[in-house]
């Protein structure tokens, strides 16, 4: 099988599309190009700077056990991309969680603000149409957008494919998770169990430490996530209303000296079900539209990865 002229064109930035195109690239002399609607890498796998800190505001660690045959989860242990306190098994990246990305991305073609709005089929290849009015010329294309976003362009999209399997993926649904980075002049050390703190059956249901992690060199820059009913509910709200409505539960954590840095909303943080019939899926074999994410596994670190692998492992062996 010779594929070294053909393209592939990758959806997304996050876990398992960088695994996909990691795999891909060991194995296939491919050209491979990544595009993200977002201006930074590794989708949840993200770090927004604030003042003199840093805030993780999307995944706040990981555990690897399960990983640690795939070779470059070693490479990100023996560069120090990624490490744990105190031989702990949630695992976190110094200087933030987009480093993993950004270390796994290198020497690649990624293309950011580039939001995909439909696929046109021409000549036997894949024309993609962006937001930004630009287009990609393609042979292939592997999408791992939150189901709902691939759903959507797919539907938009002027190609034949598989869809039997449509009815079924409409109905995979996400959590939303509202965000806040929050400055606060007390330490809140009784609450840090070890990276942070989970609380149950309130609005805020996590508080991580962003020095405990070693992602801000400034003490006391707090992760705030909110529980998926309060997301869900307030949600369309403005930032300042959502604050508002967190100030009891803010002030009994942190204390009246506390600043609101910045704020963020994912409106598909967390899986609340999963793709159960494999951990990829293909919707067409020649051109290849390809489909991978935590969605199709657990929703969570490993499982992105073993979905990104999934995926590479099913074009590898396709033949054109």
């Amino acid at each position: 099988m010779n594929v070294s002229k053909r393209t592939l064109a990758i959806a997304g930035s996050g876990l398992s599309a960088i695994f996909t195109a990691l795999t891909i690239k060991s194995q296939l002399d491919t050209n491979i190009v990544i595009f993200d609607k977002a201006r930074g890498l590794g989708g949840r796998l993200a770090t927004r700077r604030a003042e003199n800190g840093k805030f993780d505001h999307g995944a706040q660690y990981f555990d690897i056990s399960t990983l640690l045959d795939v070779p470059e989860i070693q490479i990100l242990l023996d560069e120090k991309i990624i490490s744990s306190n105190n031989n702990s098994d949630k695992f976190f990246s110094p200087g933030g969680m987009t480093n993993i990305a950004k270390f796994l991305l290198k020497g690649f073609d990624v293309k950011k603000e580039h939001k995909l709005l439909s696929i046109s089929e021409i000549g036997g290849e894949y024309s993609l149409n962006f937001e930004n009015a630009q287009s990609i010329i393609c042979d292939d294309i592997i999408l791992s957008c939150p189901m709902p976003q691939t759903i959507e362009i797919l539907r938009n999209s002027k190609i034949e494919y598989d869809d039997s399997e449509m009815d079924s993926l409409t109905k995979l649904e996400y959590d939303p998770c509202i965000v806040i980075m929050v400055k606060s002049k007390n330490k809140i050390s009784e609450y840090n169990k070890e990276l942070g703190n989970m609380f149950a059956d309130q609005d805020i249901s996590w508080v991580g430490d962003n020095t405990l992690k070693k992602v801000s060199d400034e003490e006391n820059f707090y992760t705030v996530q909110c529980s998926p009913e309060f997301s869900f509910k307030h949600f369309d709200l403005e930032y300042d209303k959502t604050n508002d409505l967190l100030e009891k539960e803010l002030t009994s954590i942190f204390g009246k000296g506390y600043e609101i840095l910045s704020n963020h909303k994912w409106r598909y943080s967390i899986p609340k079900n999963y793709y159960s019939n494999s951990e990829s899926l293909v919707i067409k074999n020649n051109n290849f539209i390809g489909l991978c994410g935590d969605i199709f596994t657990n929703g969570k670190f490993d499982g992105a990865v073993r979905s990104g692998i999934s995926i590479a492992d099913k074009y590898i062996k396709n033949e054109f």
